[in-house]
């Protein structure tokens, strides 16, 4: 079951803007097809059209096919004049049963007018003659089939009604094509402007429609061979068929005048067959998965066996093959039905791309039935055809749908990059972390490894100081320290990241601490650590967080100081409710260009992971303070930082 909640109003968005589209298109076609004139159907009464109070000058009259008829032979105006011509056929007997004879008509006009008679020629050869003169010909009418030659064309008359206002018109045909005779084809009466205007209007409306389907077949076929895909073969079929399905442009404007009309009788019943097989082919490619394709072989197989039939067939009986295979159509249409039915339910969801590409096609099934039921009744639809029209939907509607797909795949491909940046940050974080973590289990090992050498030496030269039980506790307190921060990373790496505590920290205990491990650190390189506490107020933190912070800035120190001193200090009188603690070195000093980038993450001028400074400053700002360098130079560098006072927090 479909759920409503997938119709919602994003989809709205995209429906609107496409129904507008497509009713604005329909809407052209309708003013287009109707701008300049007004249609007004007219009856003959007897066979003469009295026009004499018709006001042609505003309205063109559509000349109901009423006309006297004469089954089996050819008379002319002489014939009528001589009284020669037999007796015209009652209602009971139809052109269609007939495969030649004669149409008459008188019109009763207003004197000395000019008027125009436009329409298709009569199936499927005629002659035309108006007041006694032959005005038009196409093909050869005979009452033979051995003499006769077919051909079709549109037509356009001028007539003048002379002195008596009477005009005679005869229409000759012949049709030895198929069974169902010559019948005269709506004909369209008015002045000669309006008639222009008139044709003006049908032909704008023919070519662009089936010249837009004959593009769009080109770039479907391009689609096809770029993207290798069959659905857009298959759309491209479908533009091509419903495009050579308008006769006025498959006929009058795309062949060339003596086109043998049975090779295009018989082309034009092969593209009306193949109307209903390439929109269900391209219906089962859409829908590929929904049904079996067994039943589509053996659809295809009828399909190309009634091809086959339509080009060996005698033309009578070419369109009862044409017929059976719009019979044969319903079946595996309804059996489609089914299937995407059945595949939607499974589904269990409707989303707006599914929407548009099924209305296409109930629109692009909806002008192909139409003109199953009204072909022959109607002469636009005999002629120019209506799937066209369902065909330009369908195309617009999915061309909807495939923007939106672009546009969903677009989407998605933003998420995924999304998801890789994120990705990438996370493992920059987890690869800052590990040099973090790097960087904090060095230090304790260092200073372990000092007061080891240290120690060691003194043993080598049997020369125990009094300093040696207190450097063998330094190395314990360095050891315990390790141990606590390989639990911490141990935690953290299981989940059970325990919290940092602060609470008080007494500043000369700390730097005495500091000092323990700093000095050790120094005499490597020859300096000496000073420490001034005096009497300073107590701050808020983490101690082995501000004891952390005080190791990196000796440390780095250290590196630019030989034989030197290292004065470590704190003030609680310069920042009211801050301690102000500073290491000042007799180093070299920071350079101009390296200084605005110490405390980045990753900056080093001297090839180290640049992490000591970086981790510097989280740790004072995670402390309620702030850090910066308060003097560089030839003559050294001094690091400044605050940190609250115990109950400042």
């Amino acid at each position: 079951m479909l759920r409503p909640g997938h119709i919602n109003k994003k989809m709205l968005r995209w429906l609107l803007p496409v129904a507008f589209v497509v009713l604005s298109v329909f809407l052209l076609q309708a003013v287009s097809s109707q701008r300049a004139y007004h249609i007004q159907g007219i009856t003959p009464q007897d066979g003469v059209l009295d026009i004499r109070d018709a006001d042609v000058s505003s309205c063109v009259l559509n000349i109901v096919n009423d006309w006297d008829f004469y089954p089996a032979a050819l008379y002319t105006s002489e014939d009528f004049a001589s009284g020669a011509a037999a007796v015209k056929a009652g209602p009971e007997e139809s052109a269609s049963d007939t495969p030649y004879g004669t149409h008459r008509l008188r019109i009763l006009a207003q004197p000395n007018q000019y008027y125009t008679i436009c329409s298709f020629s009569l199936d499927y050869a005629s002659r035309v003659f108006v007041n006694g003169s032959e005005v038009a010909a196409f093909g050869r009418v005979a009452d033979n089939a051995e003499d006769f030659v077919p051909q079709v064309g549109y037509m356009t008359i001028p007539m003048f009604s002379g002195e008596s206002g009477e005009i005679e018109i005869i229409y000759q045909y012949g049709n030895y094509v198929h069974k169902d005779g010559g019948y005269i084809q709506p004909t369209y009466l008015s002045t000669p402007q309006n008639m222009e205007q008139f044709k003006a209007a049908n032909d704008l409306v023919s070519l662009s429609v089936s010249g837009g389907l004959l593009l769009l077949m080109l770039y479907f076929l391009l689609s096809a061979a770029v993207r290798r895909k069959t659905d857009f073969l298959c759309l491209a079929f479908c533009c091509l068929v419903m495009a050579m399905r308008d006769q006025n442009f498959f006929n009058i404007h795309l062949l060339p005048a003596d086109t043998s009309w049975y090779l295009v009788y018989r082309v034009f019943i092969l593209i009306v067959m193949l109307m209903p097989v390439s929109i269900l082919l391209l219906l089962k490619c859409m829908y590929a998965k929904a049904t079996k394709h067994w039943p589509l072989y053996a659809y295809l197989g009828m399909a190309a066996v009634a091809a086959v039939l339509i080009c060996v067939l005698p033309t009578q009986d070419i369109v009862s093959v044409s017929t059976a295979i719009y019979y044969a159509s319903i079946p595996y249409l309804l059996y489609l039905i089914f299937g995407i039915i059945r595949h939607y339910i499974r589904q269990r969801r409707l989303n707006a791309v599914d929407i548009l590409v099924l209305s296409g096609f109930l629109i692009l099934l909806a002008g192909l039935l139409y003109e199953a039921l009204l072909t022959g009744d109607s002469f636009e639809v005999t002629h120019y055809g209506a799937a066209a029209y369902g065909m330009l939907g369908f195309v617009f509607l999915n061309a909807a749908a495939i923007n939106l797909q672009i546009q969903e795949r677009e989407v998605a491909l933003i998420e995924s990059r999304s998801r890789g940046e994120m990705l990438e940050r996370m493992n920059r974080l987890n690869m800052d972390f590990l040099h973090k973590v790097a960087h904090e289990l060095k230090t304790p090992l260092t200073v372990i490894s000092g007061y080891a050498q240290l120690t060691g030496m003194q043993l080598a030269a049997h020369r125990i100081s009094d300093e040696a039980p207190g450097n063998l506790k330094t190395i314990q307190q360095e050891a315990q320290r390790l141990a606590d921060m390989v639990t911490r990373l141990m935690e953290y790496s299981y989940g059970r990241k325990s919290e940092l505590s602060f609470g008080k920290v007494i500043v000369p205990e700390l730097l005495k601490n500091v000092d323990a491990i700093a000095a050790p650190m120094c005499l490597k390189n020859g300096s000496t650590v000073k420490i001034t506490a005096d009497s300073c107020a107590d701050v808020h933190g983490n101690f082995e967080m501000l004891l952390q912070i005080f190791i990196n800035l000796v440390v780095n120190a250290n590196k630019n100081t030989q034989n030197g001193t290292i004065a470590i200090s704190a003030s609680d009188r310069e920042r009211e409710g801050f301690v102000l603690f500073r290491v000042e070195d007799t180093g070299s000093g920071i350079s101009a260009e390296d200084l605005p980038h110490i405390f980045e993450q990753g900056y080093s001028a001297s090839g180290s992971s640049g992490l000591g400074l970086a981790i510097c400053q989280e740790a004072v700002e995670a402390h309620g303070g702030e850090i910066w360098v308060e003097r560089t130079g030839p003559e050294g560098t001094v690091f400044a930082f605050t940190v609250l006072k115990e109950g400042e927090q």
